[in-house]
């Protein structure tokens, strides 16, 4: 081999080894400290799913050596704003005293009262419902990762599986990041209609079950699609989601369809529905991106493709046969 070509080789290789060292060096985040912030109390954490949210998350940054140091800011059952804004007063001073290099909240009133207010750490949101404006952005030290909407793939399916339906409400416990989804698909509604054949018309809201019942039984639209069904009390007590979605499918005089995989497993016809886990792996690899030196208002993204669940045995109810195209896409069939 010739001098010239060995020279290139060598420095070649010279290049390579220290490209492959420093990519090496930057995956080693172990000496970061992240903290995450749940906009919920502890002991309502799996009945909301953020379980499943901060699973992605752990595996996400395992890759890199971190281990998140979870919080949560109980403001599930505050309606009212000072109420929520003093309760972040305290979440933001209890995610300070760890001293972080980034903060990742969990939920709309995490993000609006917290994240939306720190101003000096980089801070990465997840698992929104509402308009980013609407809760604090944009800010250039704060990014996430943007919920994609399935409402009018669900409304599509819903069109295609009963064609003479042409209106749909939503059914939901009520709560301020619920407000914003209303307002948005009052906005949206014509585009929407356009779209998939179907026409919104309402947001009902809800905080008891004598209000659900009453909801349900004098519904006005042609199918329902429960979009939150968590923390609807009767007599005093939290009602278990799937035994909400049950009572509803078995009460309904019209289809119901669902926004979740659990309503699904409770009883909804079908939804194609965000993947908690995906989300919140996808929120741990924006945080990695702005700890190895990314800025935060540049690594914007959106959470990926939905994964369509069907309950067989409530297409059975419906006396439905669902066409090979709809079946042969589900990534999960309840039976």
């Amino acid at each position: 081999m010739k001098a010239s070509k060995l020279f290139f080789l060598v420095i070649s290789l010279m290049v390579m080894a220290f490209l492959v060292a420093g990519s090496a060096a930057a995956a080693d985040l172990s000496g970061k400290k992240v903290v995450v912030v749940s906009g919920c109390a502890k002991a309502i954490n799996q009945e909301v799913l953020f379980h499943l949210i901060h699973g992605g998350i752990n595996e996400g940054f395992k890759t890199v050596g971190i281990t998140p140091v979870y919080q949560w800011a109980e403001m599930t059952y505050l309606h009212d704003d000072a109420a929520k804004t003093k309760a972040g007063d305290v979440a933001i001073a209890n995610a300070r005293a760890e001293k972080p290099d980034l903060i990742l909240t969990v939920d709309d009133d995490a993000l609006k009262y917290v994240g939306a207010r720190i101003d000096d750490i980089p801070v990465v949101f997840a698992w929104i419902f509402g308009a980013p404006n609407l809760l604090g952005m944009p800010k250039d030290n704060v990014t996430g990762i943007i919920r994609a909407s399935y409402a009018v793939d669900n409304w599509r399916l819903a069109k295609k599986l009963f064609p003479n339906v042409k209106t749909v409400g939503l059914l939901s416990k009520y709560s301020l990041p619920m407000e914003g989804v209303k307002k948005v698909l009052e906005g949206r509604a014509p585009f929407l209609e356009k779209d998939c054949g179907i026409t919104y018309k309402d947001t009902i809201m809800c905080e008891t079950f004598e209000d659900w019942e009453k909801a349900v039984k004098t519904f006005p639209y042609d199918f329902i699609y429960l979009a939150d069904t968590s923390r609807i009390t009767k007599g005093g007590k939290e009602m278990d989601r799937r035994e909400l979605c049950k009572w509803t499918v078995d009460n309904a005089k019209v289809p119901v369809i669902a926004a979740v995989e659990s309503d699904v497993e409770g009883g909804g016809l079908l939804a194609v529905v965000t993947s908690e886990h995906t989300t919140g792996k996808m929120a741990a690899e924006t945080g990695i991106d702005i700890l190895n030196g990314a800025v935060p208002s540049q690594v914007y993204k959106q959470s990926k493709k939905g994964k369509l669940v069907i309950n067989v045995k409530t297409a059975q109810k419906y006396k439905l046969e669902i066409p090979y195209d709809i079946l042969s896409t589900a990534e999960r069939l309840i039976e």
